[in-house]
């Protein structure tokens, strides 16, 4: 039996959540952060259980809404409650699928708290190309910026995402990118004319001039020719919207390419499929379309409604 690292728990649970830490790892496949929270949050379950004279295998709902209640005394709020619930379905379903305690999911019929809807910052079109069109054409690492940025807002993807493309990952003929996203999974994006035009002028006039080792295959390359980082990015995009006095991050730009492709017509899936989210939810922050019944079909039989997800 391995060593218990958890004094609060006995050994079988300790050898218990780490089966459970494995499990998310290597069969659901979470991103890091998810699996960060859903760990935590069991661990915490389980220690207040035993506190509590309670097996975990014999737990019910009630128990579940008396911890979730012992830490809203703690001062949890509504999304802290939708983590501890997604985290506590994720172990249940664990426990199942070994086949230990019930056949059935308790944490499926507590009901998720409703929360606070919180709108993401967006910038108008007029601010976007002010930003857009600031970079001078004269310097090689503005040129960079200039199509870093352009792809970002055309495309809707993440910095990590656009920091981590290879040259191959862009298709000009057909103006596409392949983009690793979160879970690495892969989604193919059409890009506009102006960031293929930019993408273009910096591949032909500008990458050949940052690189210095011919294997490098990074898409977008720093002054020493190696990978640019996000901090690198976020550095160069903050010292340019506060020259122009644009409140305004790097994630901005994709949330102002998800409003603004709602508000000229574009509909909600095909915005969740360009932003690589696996929660029709996430997307819905960006519409005030009606998707009650829809998102009532996702809770029920979604398989990836229980993850947490960043926008």
């Amino acid at each position: 039996m391995p060593e218990n690292k958890n004094p609060e728990l006995s050994p079988v649970l300790a050898e218990e959540l780490s089966a459970f830490s494995r499990y998310i790892i290597y069969q659901r496949r979470l991103s890091d952060k998810t699996r960060e929270v859903y760990s935590s949050e069991a661990e915490r379950y389980l220690i207040y259980l035993t506190e509590n004279g309670k097996d975990v295998y014999e737990s019910n709902a009630s128990d579940i809404e008396a911890y979730l209640m012992h830490r809203r005394e703690d001062g949890a709020g509504e999304r802290t409650e939708g983590r501890i619930l997604s985290s506590l379905r994720c172990f249940y379903r664990f426990l199942i699928e070994k086949g230990n305690g019930s056949d059935e999911n308790p944490a499926i019929l507590v009901e998720k708290p409703k929360e606070k809807i919180h709108l993401p910052r967006v910038i108008t079109v007029e601010d976007v190309d002010r930003i857009l069109s600031s970079f001078p054409q004269d310097d090689i690492l503005s040129i960079r910026d200039w199509a870093m940025f352009e792809l970002i807002y055309s495309s809707g993807m993440r910095i990590s995402e656009a920091v981590a493309l290879s040259v191959s990952s862009y298709k000009n003929d057909d103006r596409t990118i392949s983009v690793i996203g979160k879970r690495d999974k892969e989604r193919i994006v059409f890009i506009g004319e102006a960031a293929a035009s930019a993408l273009d002028t910096y591949l032909s006039s500008v990458r050949p001039k940052l690189i210095r080792n011919p294997k490098e295959t990074a898409l977008f390359l720093n002054r020493r020719g190696q990978r640019i980082t996000r901090q690198a990015a976020h550095k160069r995009f903050h010292e340019a919207v506060e020259r122009l006095g644009i409140d305004a991050t790097i994630h901005t730009l994709r949330h102002s390419f998800a409003s603004h492709m709602i508000e000229n017509g574009a509909d909600i899936r095909s915005v969740q499929e360009m932003l690589g989210h696996s929660d029709v939810r996430t997307t819905q922050i960006y519409t005030h379309l009606d998707t009650s019944s829809l998102l009532s079909f996702f809770d029920k039989y979604s398989p990836l409604s229980d993850d947490v997800e960043e926008d």
